[in-house]
């Protein structure tokens, strides 16, 4: 009988080293799974931020664009009236310009 109280505790130990081996190998399995999906995640939320980095990148060239066109158009036309001008009139203010230099300048 004794002998059998001790083959019946040999199974038993056993049984637990068989469960306790297939837990530790489902617990690698677990953690490598969720690994695997959180690298796959990290992946997927790199790629939505570039994506969203560059649409942003976009957006304020454009807005860039569109502030600037105005300013750009204004400054186009400044020089196409100035461009415009009679070389006489300009002749006039580069001399009323020189002018006010010299006399700026003999005055100290």
């Amino acid at each position: 009988m004794a002998k059998e109280a001790l083959e019946k505790v040999r199974q038993a130990e056993e049984k637990a080293r068989e469960i306790t081996k297939e837990a530790s190998q489902k617990a690698r399995d677990i953690r490598r799974d969720a690994e695997a999906r959180a690298d796959e995640r990290y992946k997927e939320i790199m790629n939505m931020a570039a994506k969203e980095t560059e649409a942003l990148r976009e957006k304020a060239r454009l807005e860039g664009e569109q502030v600037a066109k105005p300013i750009l158009e204004s400054g186009k036309a400044k020089a196409e009236e100035l461009s415009a001008l009679d070389g006489k009139v300009l002749e006039d203010a580069v001399n009323i310009i020189l002018e006010r230099i010299v006399k700026a300048d003999g005055n100290r």
